[in-house]
């Protein structure tokens, strides 16, 4: 009887591990899906700037470029910043490092004045 018993406890354990790396995977998602509301409001309102020879390329603008761009044009580097931390949490819950994705998750979000 032992033998399940500790068998059991095993299976419990090892399988609550992917649930908090997608616990944190889905507050990186949340919180990029946040930044990107954010980087779309600056786009929205803030200065505009002339097509950068990628667009003439038909290449498709990334998190990061848009971000980037935003910063360049006097819309401050949190978006930078926040798109950073989320790169990072990525990695981190990929690597399975719990505490490190709640980290950068959480320094993305202050980045860009979320709680």
């Amino acid at each position: 009887m032992k033998p399940i018993l500790a068998t059991l406890a095993t299976l419990l354990l090892l399988g609550s591990a992917p649930a908090f790396a997608d616990d944190c995977a889905q507050a990186a998602a949340d919180a990029q899906s946040a930044l990107d509301r954010v980087l779309a409001d600056l786009a929205a309102n803030g200065p505009s700037a002339p097509e950068g020879d990628d667009a003439l390329l038909s290449e498709e603008p990334t998190p990061n470029s848009i971000a980037q761009t935003e910063a360049e044009l006097g819309d401050g580097t949190q978006p930078e910043v926040a798109q950073k931390a989320l790169d990072r949490a990525r990695a981190a819950a990929a690597a399975g490092n719990e505490d490190a994705c709640q980290k950068e998750v959480a320094a993305a979000r202050e980045a860009i004045g979320l709680k």
